[in-house]
């Protein structure tokens, strides 16, 4: 009996793990001729939620959105005064240039759905 609380334990934990490596995820910008650029799965959350991006390099970020949930049916960049229309089933491209160095917040509309972009 104390074997299967035990291994109940473990696998908590090893479930939490997995779920906490998931949901902190980074995905470096890629850079090529001029500009970076990132793809950004809508599908129940942002995947992936944080992006690290080169300041002063034009940044093209690609809202894949593959769901038709209402929430998801917009992105907004407080910091940037910006929101997009992201339609359901289709890639969608915002292109702009950081210029300062720190964080970038991003949300659908109820704020349900958060990432951000490092700039450094």
């Amino acid at each position: 009996m104390q074997i299967f609380g035990i291994l109940l334990i473990f696998l908590v934990i090893v479930l939490f793990w997995l779920w906490l490596k998931f949901q902190l995820r980074q995905e470096k910008a890629v850079a090529s001729a001029g500009s970076q650029s990132a793809t950004i799965l809508i599908k129940g959350a942002y995947n992936p939620k944080i992006i690290k991006a080169s300041i002063n390099l034009p940044l093209r970020l690609t809202f894949d959105r593959q769901e038709d949930a209402e929430c998801s049916r917009f992105v907004t960049f407080a910091e940037l005064k910006l929101r997009k229309d992201l339609p359901a089933f289709k890639k969608t491209e915002i292109t702009f240039t950081p210029r300062a160095k720190g964080e970038i917040n991003f949300s659908c509309d109820m704020g349900m759905y958060q990432g951000k972009i490092i700039v450094e």
